[in-house]
């Protein structure tokens, strides 16, 4: 394991980990599911195992509250101490938000990874920003800006924010009442929600999300078209003039074949003067389920040669 970095994904529902070498390339990628492991350092006993030998550099990307030392998962009960991964790999050791990984990721994913689902209208200057949406177990958003001392990513937390008021309309329209279940973005826009919006949609019992992808259009088109207006509310919080990538299990589910023309309906309306500058924009799903680890190979590398 000579001239290679570890890096590990820790997303809600599952682990990535793997190694890569200076190029950025991976190798030996293997995914674990939480529910399985008491914690993080469990997990990374499993792959060490099978993987004995020096690493260069660790990076870590967690989908929950990160500080320098630590970070928590937001769904589970698992606490990352940066130095005791570092004691047991021998080698520095950095967290990151798992969308922050994401946004590091974008200017190495290749057309395999990256699914157009708009070009966008071609008028105007870009401005180097692009944002990524992640929609899985919760929901996040990371911008990255393009300058010329390198790739700025800045990092939010905006699935704990309201809905913005058109998303909440068109909720409302659909469901009544009952809109009022969802308070947050990501008590909508996430596995969870999805969940909620079909029951509240039709009444029936709890579905998994990938089961109401595959078997509840109507649902999955409700759900697409909120999205597609939540995403012009990001045009304007972000102005990502290079474009919107959405990730995430949730994100590909209800952005595919079922929930596309739905989408792209509700982010294309022309609602007023500003309509233009919202077709600029391009639109994009990340297809690629593990390209966080691009991204924290890129971070890896830069701690190990720091």
């Amino acid at each position: 394991m000579q001239g290679l970095v570890l890096v590990a994904d820790v997303g809600g529902t599952n682990t990535r980990l793997a190694l890569a070498g200076p190029g950025g390339w991976l190798e030996d990628v293997a995914r674990f599911a939480n529910e399985d492991f008491d914690g993080f350092d469990a997990v990374l006993e499993r792959y060490l195992a099978g993987h004995p030998g020096a690493v260069a550099a660790c990076c870590i990307a967690v989908a929950g509250p990160i500080t320098p030392e630590s970070a928590r998962l937001t769904n589970r009960d698992w606490t990352i101490s940066r130095d005791r991964v570092a004691e047991r790999i021998g080698a520095r050791v950095r967290l990151v938000n798992d969308l922050a990984a994401l946004g590091h990721a974008l200017p190495a994913l290749g057309e395999g990874q990256i699914e157009v689902l708009r070009a966008g209208s071609g008028t105007g200057a870009r401005n180097g920003q692009a944002l990524v949406a992640g929609l899985g177990t919760g929901f996040n958003v990371c911008l990255a800006k393009a300058t010329s001392e390198g790739l700025v990513v800045v990092e939010a937390e905006l699935g704990h924010a309201s809905l913005p008021l058109s998303v909440y309309e068109g909720l409302e329209a659909a469901l009544g009442d009952k809109a009022a279940c969802f308070p947050s973005v990501e008590h909508l826009f996430s596995g969870r929600g999805l969940t909620q919006l079909h029951r509240a949609l039709t009444g029936e019992a709890d579905m998994a999300a990938h089961v109401i992808v595959e078997n509840a259009p109507q649902t999955v088109a409700l759900a697409a078209r909120l999205t597609g207006l939540l995403a012009r509310q990001m045009v304007f919080q972000y102005m990502p003039l290079d474009g919107i990538r959405f990730a995430g299990s949730v994100g590909r589910g209800i952005l595919g074949p079922l929930g596309r023309a739905a989408f792209l309906e509700a982010a294309e309306q022309h609602d007023g003067a500003f309509s233009g500058l919202v077709a600029r924009v391009p639109l994009g799903l990340i297809t690629d389920d593990a390209a966080a680890l691009t991204g924290l190979a890129r971070l890896a590398w830069t701690l190990a040669r720091g």
